[in-house]
């Protein structure tokens, strides 16, 4: 990894990574995972090399690794376990092949892109191609961005280019209301936009009127829609370090507060069980995804 000009301020790699400011605070302390300089005033500053390493973590983080496991790897060895672990595709066939779609988008080749994604969707419809070619190819971008195969406004185009795809289909692809509503909330990081917006495709699909926002939001946010538009089903993006007692606290506050008939929920670790009285669940896959918002 080749350390950069630009510096990052520690709210900088909050946003880029998901993993609140203390918790990054904790990690330096404790495991030494960064070493930042610091300005006079003693504010923290990161190099770009930093801000891929704990990008890195964050995504064996999200998969699973504890951060102590993760502390002893070199930098070597990280990247070798994020290629391990997120490079696959969602249909495990082994049909994804990200080569010609990834130089195109090399070129920043918009229209060139565009249309190569809006074939798969032809092809296969949108949620497998978004599950078998999309998900995978913007990991793989992450992965070679991380090893310094691609520049960053090369990933950032991929991710970018594919969101508008997916605006676009959805909405140009209408279906019959069912009469309810949902709301998508991102209380977490920007990161993983493209999967809330497919989410918002997937619940339209099903006959909901979404309502979703790009950009973070707060707790507060959540109530203040739901006074203006009520919903019964809530999907939220959490940062992967909240605490899953806390997370559970607050989906049974939400649920009985605003009267949740379910709720679904992005950015944990383990996705097995149910929570307030089957009213909320975890969930940590594309296909994890569209697996729920079929059950609705």
């Amino acid at each position: 990894m080749n350390a950069g000009s630009t510096t990052y301020s520690i709210k900088d790699l909050e946003n880029f990574c998901g993993i609140k400011a203390h918790t990054i605070r904790m990690w330096e302390k404790r495991y030494g995972i960064l070493t930042p300089e610091r300005s006079d005033s003693n504010i923290r500053h990161y190099t770009e090399d930093e801000l891929k390493k704990l990008i890195t973590i964050s995504i064996l983080n999200r998969n699973g690794m504890k951060i102590s496991k993760i502390a002893k790897l070199s930098d070597s060895e990280l990247l070798r376990e994020v290629l391990r672990t997120g490079t696959g595709d969602e249909s495990g066939d082994g049909s994804f092949k990200p080569g010609e779609l990834i130089m195109s988008a090399l070129r920043f080749s918009e229209e060139e892109f565009r249309e190569k994604l809006v074939g798969f969707i032809r092809e296969k419809g949108l949620t497998d191609a978004y599950l078998q070619v999309f998900h995978p190819l913007m990991q793989k971008a992450r992965v070679l961005w991380l090893t310094d195969c691609i520049s960053k406004p090369q990933e950032q185009f991929i991710r970018h280019v594919i969101r508008t795809v997916l605006i676009s289909e959805d909405i140009s692809h209408d279906a019959a209301g069912n009469g309810q509503s949902a709301a998508i909330i991102n209380l977490g990081d920007t990161e993983y936009e493209n999967n809330l917006v497919f989410l918002k495709y997937l619940l339209r699909q099903k006959g909901y009127n979404v309502v979703y926002t790009e950009g973070t939001l707060t707790a507060d946010d959540i109530r203040g829609i739901h006074s203006v538009r009520p919903f019964s089903v809530l999907a939220i993006n959490l940062p992967a370090s909240e605490p899953d007692d806390e997370v559970k606290v607050f989906c049974s506050t939400m649920a009985k507060e605003l009267e949740l008939k379910k709720i679904l929920v992005l950015g944990r670790y383990d996705s097995s069980g149910s929570w307030s009285n089957g009213k909320a669940m975890a969930v940590c896959s594309p296909a994890g995804l569209a697996e729920w918002a079929d059950s609705l």
